[in-house]
């Protein structure tokens, strides 16, 4: 197994932005995919993976098929399955309104690609209403709990799980919850062929050669870098 490639979070949010926008995604959406990877990767938690995984299904025409429609309490994709990118997105947008799970119930997400993205996006959600969040994936899987700024050990059983039969999502209720994952913060090792893969999307976004850029040669400016 290859060394994995250590980025700092800087280069880890710029990295999966231009990834994202290099699947074809408005800048918008790039922006929020950029700053989940980040929000994961800071918690030890795969993030470029997820989102590498969740372009595959992302980079086609019909993407906006894969947001989830907010009905009632039992949410459903156009598309058939939700991304958790665009799951993350929709729920924040609604933070200011009424939310099933604001209420002492429960809202359920069908068929969830990636759900490991959206743990940023209920973290922010928390962090505006004041009450910490409980998320489950299956009836197998572990609950999972959400603070203000960071996630349960638990959330570590949404790596790598491409698609969840549905999300249910509700008040974490009494009780104190598990220590958070700690934040992370200086080198983050990465694993190098999914950060190959990003780059080869990233790569999308740059500008073609010009013949004057190709006279230059590489790396010719006619500016004098000072700093």
């Amino acid at each position: 197994m290859p060394e994995p490639l250590p980025c700092s979070l800087n280069e880890i949010q710029l990295q999966a932005t231009k990834a994202a926008r290099g699947a074809g995604l408005p800048w918008g959406v790039a922006d929020e995919a950029g700053r989940a990877a980040r929000w994961l990767e800071a918690r030890g938690l795969a993030g470029l993976s997820a989102l590498d995984g969740a372009l595959e299904g992302l980079s086609g025409p019909d993407w906006r098929r894969c947001f989830p429609v907010p009905k009632g309490s039992a949410w459903r994709a156009e598309s058939g399955e939700i991304d958790g990118l665009l799951a993350g997105m929709t729920l924040a947008d609604r933070a200011g309104l009424p939310l099933p799970f604001a209420a002492g119930g429960a809202l359920v997400l069908e068929a969830v690609r990636w759900p490991l993205l959206m743990a940023p996006f209920l973290a922010g959600i928390v962090q505006a209403k004041g009450a910490r969040l409980a998320v489950s994936a299956g009836p197998q899987a572990p609950r999972i709990g959400v603070g203000p700024h960071a996630v349960t050990a638990s959330c570590r059983a949404l790596e790598g799980m491409a698609l969840a039969e549905a999300v249910r999502i509700e008040a974490w209720g009494k009780g104190g919850m598990p220590p958070d994952l700690p934040r992370l913060d200086g080198s983050i090792p990465i694993d190098k062929e999914v950060y190959a893969r990003l780059d080869r999307r990233a790569a999308r976004t740059y500008v073609p050669e010009s013949a004057e850029s190709q006279a230059r040669g590489a790396g010719g400016s006619d500016l004098i870098e000072t700093d």
